[in-house]
């Protein structure tokens, strides 16, 4: 305690948590802020006003230990501040979270139930994030929690899951007193973060890492004293390419996305595809060798469009490995890229179709880069109306960081990151190279989405009910995945070591991929009235 300066340990009424006179900085009590700060999108963010009493029956308890477990914030009271908001997120994150709530398609076997009987990364957070808003109300201060005498959230764990915990819990405190603006004693947390934290530590200290990282540099430009850097930018490259192949979620994203495709166009002759973030190419491989095993109809001309928005890439090598693989299996084919630096560049005329072609559209990941850019967003979505194509394959991340409140945000990107982290311990823990490469883009991604705000803020994400909200404004219809499709995806999850944990769940028409049934990514079909 010497190290961090004396404190006085107030209780929840005398540290402002519960008062209306909090400190004026930025004014944070009585504020109405909308859900989103992007207009073309907050009138759609249904679902993010929540209470207490709705998140605890929402989710089923980690542990049958209801003292470890029961969380006794006032009901009563009314939240105000986006610090206390924050917590009623942190209060559903803290309980053993069953997300997905349409119909599972693939149920967990005995043997994928746990790994080495050992909590997974999400697990340690939500124990963390219980144990945090247990001794909230209590008033505790933030180092005195950590060595509670009767801290029964921890007694049952490893010394290495104990130690995980304590990290999460000082992780969670700097984020609420970042929230509150109190810069001097998170910066304190977080420097005990810091002793323990690291790039090379194991998942949870990756992910402390990084989230504490973007919290510092969110200090720094609240108080002006972020120090002018060149900025190394990140980018995929092929040792991030190689981990991605590994991870289930991505190959059952662009196979059944693939798929659906297929089957509405399997009996056209001309097929012109269009994709929006085309990277490797490889998923439309497969697309070919389906055409020649059908054999119902030769196909005259298949043509495919890449729409490319970073000079660096690999344009002109994924052109010509298609061209070789189109003409390996006899398939008469033609490439082309159009290079864009916005989305407000494109034109219909740029994609010269033709009247007796089918065209289908696939857009992986990429709208959600435009959620910032709300002109560039409906641009493109104008243009697509006027391509008229016969399907349109949309996928995107199953989360939502479009929040305002900055406190709210950064719980959401946490547990959601947590996940991912988890997924790339278990599936390319061996291959360090693509795994730093992998976590060092999301550290970009998360030093994004806590320390920006504004328009600086590019990194978001809306779930499937927004963006059926959104399509439905340009005279979207979803279409139902079929059965095939649907068994695709579990097929190629069972293809990987640790399938398992996979998570596939029904949602309406659309398909949600999970890891260890947290939702990462949607899987959506949409054709135009």
């Amino acid at each position: 305690m010497e190290e961090f300066g004396d404190f006085n340990f107030l209780s929840a009424n005398q540290s402002g948590f519960y008062q209306q006179d909090i400190p004026k900085i930025g004014d944070q009590t009585n504020y109405q802020q909308p859900n989103s700060d992007c207009l073309i999108f907050d009138e759609l963010l249904f679902g993010n006003d929540f209470t207490i009493s709705e998140l605890i029956q929402e989710k089923s308890k980690i542990s049958e230990n209801p003292v470890a477990y029961s969380i006794s914030l006032n009901p009563s009271k009314q939240v105000l501040n986006p610090c206390l908001e924050s917590l009623q997120l942190l209060n559903s994150y803290g309980t053993k979270v069953k997300r997905m709530k349409g119909t599972i398609l693939n149920k967990r076997g005995g043997e994928a139930s746990e790994e080495n009987n050992t909590l997974s990364t999400e697990e340690i957070l939500r124990v963390a994030g219980a144990r945090y808003v247990h001794f909230f109300p209590e008033g505790y201060d933030d180092f005195y929690m950590l060595t509670h005498p009767c801290d029964f959230a921890i007694s049952g764990l490893l010394e290495d899951e104990r130690e995980d915990v304590e990290l999460a819990h000082v992780l969670f405190a700097a984020a609420e007193k970042v929230g509150y603006q109190q810069f001097d004693r998170a910066s304190w947390l977080l420097q005990r973060c810091e002793w323990t934290a690291s790039a090379y530590g194991n998942a949870v200290q990756r992910l402390v890492f990084y989230f504490a990282k973007a919290l510092r540099k969110r200090i720094e430009r609240e108080t002006g004293r972020e120090a002018i850097k060149e900025q190394k930018e990140e980018e995929m490259n092929l040792e991030a390419l190689k981990g991605c192949m590994k991870l289930p979620f991505q190959q059952v994203m662009h196979l059944t996305a693939v798929q659906a495709i297929f089957e509405h166009v399997k009996l056209i002759n001309r097929i012109h595809l269009i994709d929006l973030e085309i990277r490797s190419g490889v998923h439309w491989s497969g697309f070919m060798q389906s055409l020649v095993d059908l054999k119902e109809l030769p196909i005259k001309l298949l043509k495919i469009t890449a729409v490319i928005s970073d000079k660096c890439h690999l344009t002109e090598q994924v052109g010509k490995w298609l061209e070789n693989v189109a003409e390996s299996l006899n398939i008469p084919f033609s490439f082309k890229a159009i290079l864009v630096s916005d989305m407000m560049e494109i034109k219909e005329e740029l994609f010269e179709t033709e009247d007796d072609e089918m065209v289908a559209i696939y857009c992986p990941l990429v709208l959600r880069n435009m959620i910032s850019r709300p002109a560039s967003l409906e641009n493109l979505m104008r243009v697509i109306r006027n391509l008229n194509p016969s399907i349109m394959v949309v996928s995107e991340i199953e989360a939502n960081y479009n929040l305002s409140s900055f406190v709210n945000r950064f719980i959401e990107a946490l547990f959601f990151t947590a996940s991912y982290f988890d997924c790339l311990k278990t599936c390319i823990e061996e291959d360090e190279d693509s795994r730093r490469k992998i976590e060092a883009l999301c550290g970009k991604g998360i030093e994004n989405i806590v320390a920006s705000e504004g328009s600086d803020r590019v990194s978001r994400s809306v779930k499937i009910e927004v963006w059926r909200a959104f399509f439905a404004r340009f005279r979207m219809e979803e279409i139902e995945l079929s059965d095939s499709c649907l068994s695709q995806a579990k097929l190629v999850a069972k293809g990987f070591a640790y399938g398992n944990f996979c998570s596939l769940e029904k949602n309406e028409k659309c398909l949600i991929v999970g890891w260890k049934e947290t939702p990462i990514i949607s899987i959506s079909a949409w054709q135009f009235l």
